[in-house]
């Protein structure tokens, strides 16, 4: 049995920002995932189309059963198939990695998922959960450099600071929106303008829809300080004020690993009301000064789990 884009839409759970395009299921968002239930089915077949730049690597994807080990490949194979067993399991499909030179703000160089393939008994159904958080940030959001320093291979989305915290906090759904270089004054790789641009548009022909959410947390800021304090507060506290418009609910502010601007974002936490997530002395160790290594996305991540579930308790 095939399942088309059109049916994974229906039959999984999303997080991130997805669309219909080609008949195909695309996003352009490291970390996007789909979620579901599967049962009655031998096999699992997720058919990939490799959309990279032409002088990019290989996108990869990963998935992991049940909560077990991530097994990732790269687009360009074409597919990946999963052996299962007939009982239910939990499924968990993510974007794993592409390269800044893929745009995915004006050419759709995103990742693209154009089927699925199960037996023909097969019941699947979406994975939600009920609390979800929203994450809007950068590289160290999206899970860029995690594992070394090359572009796509070495991106560990599934293991990231925010991956660490959704397995320590199984019963809050952590969502993201992030590109790599990406702040409130500096745009992002692959075309995309700065946050306020893609606060509210999927990319540069459509806007995304919003979703509800319980929390959302603000991650941006290391990649402003080539520009002044003064530019920074302007374009930071304008930027709250429209997360607080379009999503309606709590919000929290997140000082950079790096500690920049760390005194601009409580001042300006403490102005506008709203809780400030610290975050010294958080990262054991990084790849390049800046982006967690592996072993430093997991202290990040157990910090970052343990403050989240302070916020919403």
């Amino acid at each position: 049995m095939e399942l088309s884009a059109n049916k994974m839409m229906e039959q999984t759970h999303l997080t991130g920002r997805w669309f219909l395009h080609d008949q195909s299921l695309m996003s352009p968002l490291l970390g996007a995932t789909l979620n579901f239930t599967i049962r009655n089915s031998a096999t699992l077949t997720i058919k990939t189309v490799n959309h990279a730049n032409p002088l990019s690597p290989s996108q990869f994807f990963t998935c992991r059963i049940d909560n077990g080990a991530w097994q990732r490949w790269p687009a360009s194979d074409g597919s990946m198939t999963l052996s299962l067993s007939p009982a239910c399991h939990q499924i968990c499909i993510m974007t794993g990695g592409n390269c800044d030179l893929d745009d995915v703000w004006n050419k759709n160089e995103v990742f693209t998922i154009t089927r699925m393939e199960v037996d023909d008994s097969a019941i699947i159904q979406p994975l939600a959960k009920s609390t979800r958080v929203l994450v809007l940030g950068d590289s160290i959001t999206a899970g860029c450099w995690v594992a070394g320093k090359h572009a796509s291979v070495d991106y560990r989305p599934e293991s990231n600071y925010l991956a660490v915290a959704q397995d320590c906090l199984p019963q809050i759904e952590i969502h993201r929106v992030a590109y790599s270089a990406a702040g409130v004054l500096r745009p992002g790789t692959g075309n995309v303008p700065p946050a306020h641009g893609w606060l509210n548009q999927l990319n540069a022909q459509t806007k995304a829809p919003v979703k509800h959410f319980n929390l959302v947390i603000i991650a941006l800021g290391v990649n402003d300080r080539r520009f002044s304090t003064n530019e920074f507060c302007l374009a930071y506290r304008k930027y709250v004020k429209a997360v607080q418009k379009r999503y309606q609910c709590s919000v929290a502010l997140m000082v950079p690993l790096l500690q920049s601007f760390a005194q601009e974002i409580k001042t300006i936490g403490k102005e506008m009301h709203i809780p400030v997530i610290p975050t010294v002395d958080w990262c054991s160790e990084t790849v390049d000064g800046l982006h967690p290594s592996q072993r430093g996305s997991l202290t990040a991540g157990q910090h970052f789990a343990q403050a989240l579930s302070q916020l919403v308790q």
